[in-house]
């Protein structure tokens, strides 16, 4: 059985899929591009999941799924050096590979869940 959290987040996507082509007079969806970062709170394959069980058997069932995983992004705060990679909380807690500084980094990347584009007409 999916997590409810990631169910939730995949009606929200649809409604917002919805709105959208609403919007611009669309009734075809052919693809949808989704983001999440590796701080995003998102299991990905459980939100692909979700949204193909939504999908299914609907009149968008025969869309396409473009999943990104985007990968934790971090600005040391001592010497401003930029690292990171697929890991998520874990990587949070690695001293800078240049100065090892081990906190106060600014996460510049990861924390996104977002439509990247719809491929509609």
């Amino acid at each position: 059985m999916p997590p409810m959290h990631e169910m939730a987040i995949a009606q929200s996507i649809l409604d917002i899929v919805r709105d959208e082509m609403a919007a611009r007079h669309c009734t075809r969806l052919d693809g949808i591009g989704l983001e999440c970062g590796a701080l995003s709170g998102v299991e990905p394959e459980s939100l692909r999941f979700c949204l193909s069980a939504l999908l299914d058997g609907g009149p968008w069932a025969d869309a396409r799924l473009e999943l990104r995983i985007v990968p934790l992004r971090l600005r040391c705060f001592g010497c401003g050096t930029v690292f990171g990679g697929e890991s998520g909380q874990d990587a949070l807690w690695q001293p800078c590979p240049q100065c090892g500084e081990q906190f106060g980094h600014t996460v510049e990347q990861g924390k996104e869940l977002r439509i990247s584009h719809l491929d509609a007409s």
